[in-house]
């Protein structure tokens, strides 16, 4: 897996390819049939469609779920260049989410 810059590491999410940065607190990961997952720390934050719709939970302070402040830059980073950016229970009651990276 690539080890890039944080903002190498959401463009590598959106064009469906696995980076990861070089503390592994932000990871791009490519899953079975063009899904692409990306993680802050452990927790799931984005999810590329096979299509490649880029899908955000709204984990920051004004999204109501404030989990640190590198989660929140993370997903502000993210958020730029998203189809669509999710309140975190919208998040939490879609099938986008997923609690655990998967290896």
């Amino acid at each position: 897996m690539n080890r890039v810059r944080n903002h190498a590491v959401i463009q590598n999410w959106r064009e469906g390819v696995s980076a990861r940065n070089h503390k592994n607190t932000l990871q791009s990961v490519a899953c079975a049939g063009g899904v692409t997952e990306l993680y802050s720390y452990q927790q799931k934050i984005g999810h590329r469609t096979a299509n490649g719709v880029c899908v955000v939970a709204d984990f920051t302070a004004p999204g109501g779920q404030f989990h640190s402040m590198t989660t929140s830059c993370h997903v502000n980073g993210a958020k730029v260049g998203a189809s669509l950016v999710m309140h975190p229970r919208v998040w939490a009651a879609s099938a986008f989410r997923n609690s655990e990276v998967p290896f």
